[in-house]
């Protein structure tokens, strides 16, 4: 019995399968990344030009997220066909923070995030290895 390289780790799929499973993939990026802006923004009550530059720039960093995932540059990816994407976890928080010191505060609470998400992320094997 044949199995369907889909299933396989390395596996080739034709062009009529990716095709598909691909846009799947794009079509849910897509309104995973747009719809926690649009909440934050509305909420923040940012004009729709400012929304709109908001959700460009998302979209480019998703995609270079995602290139970086599928071709990993130093310790930076997995090598596995991932849609990098925004979270919805943090969209009350920003919410609260946009109400109350605007929408520069949101974005100082995301560099300062990021940096340390960065940091533990890079030692991760550091972890690992602790855990067991």
């Amino acid at each position: 019995m044949s199995r369907d390289p889909i299933y396989e780790l390395d596996g080739k799929i034709s062009v009529q399968k990716a095709v598909p499973f691909g846009l799947q993939h794009v079509l849910a990026m897509f309104v995973a990344n747009i719809a926690p802006i649009l909440i934050v923004t509305g909420v923040v009550k940012m004009s729709a030009p400012e929304a709109g530059a908001i959700v460009q720039a998302a979209m480019i960093i998703a995609g270079v997220g995602s290139l970086l995932q599928m071709y990993p540059f130093f310790r930076l990816g997995s090598g596995l066909p991932v849609i990098m994407g925004i979270s919805f976890t943090f969209v009350s928080v920003f919410c609260v923070i946009g109400l109350k010191y605007g929408y520069g505060a949101i974005l100082g609470a995301v560099l300062v995030g990021g940096i340390l998400e960065g940091i533990l992320g890079l030692g991760a094997a550091w972890w690992l290895i602790r855990s067991l």
